[in-house]
């Protein structure tokens, strides 16, 4: 239920989930395995896997990952502590907070600031760079983009997190007539409770 990987696909969600949970930190955050360093990509990684075998609800204490997440905006978000921000992580850190259903916790304003701080102003191309004062890229453009969406910036087509595309174009893949009519995703971004507080 809510997943996208069908039974046929041959994976096997069972070990698959285990191996991504185990790959979790105990700060909370996400390593590329077990046992290695938490990071912005990997940990939206994890995520986003676990939520399209439709395990995610398996995640224990996501409470602790919202608060690595959160920990994570220092304007814009860092991929890892101790490091400068970077804008792809707009999406990185984004993505994994709305893929727990706590994306009302990214500072909006302070995203969009420096988001725009990055953004390439020239007379003849534009796009927005990993930081400010530096060459822009596509990849650092479009992960800023969707950032900024899921942070609901005015003028952006919502974000379907588990996939990085439009909430247009991912209703479309599933076969629906409108956004709305789906709720698969909706089912499987809901398992956190509000908290942060680490339980006993």
């Amino acid at each position: 239920r809510g997943g996208a990987v069908p039974p046929s696909s041959g994976i096997d969600v069972e070990r698959a989930t285990r191996y991504v949970l185990e790959s979790r930190g105990f700060d909370g955050g996400f390593g590329l395995g077990p046992g290695q360093e938490s990071h912005g990509g990997s940990t939206f990684t994890g995520l986003a896997a676990l939520a399209l075998m439709g395990t995610l609800r398996r995640l224990p204490q996501p409470q602790r990952t919202v608060r690595w997440c959160v920990e994570r905006q220092v304007g814009g978000f860092q991929g890892r502590p101790n490091k400068d921000e970077d804008t792809c992580y707009s999406f990185w850190i984004g993505g994994s907070l709305a893929l727990l259903g706590a994306a009302t916790l990214l500072q909006r304003a302070a995203l969009s600031a420096f988001c725009l701080s990055c953004q390439f102003a020239h007379p003849t191309f534009g796009g927005i760079a990993k930081h400010p004062d530096t060459r822009p890229d596509l990849l650092h453009t479009h992960y800023a983009l969707c950032g900024l969406s899921l942070a609901g910036a005015a003028g952006l087509a919502p974000l379907e997190p588990r996939l990085g595309i439009t909430a247009r174009a991912a209703a479309r893949a599933r076969g629906c007539e409108a956004e709305g009519e789906c709720q698969t995703c909706e089912e499987e971004t809901t398992v956190w409770d509000g908290s942060l507080r680490e339980p006993g």
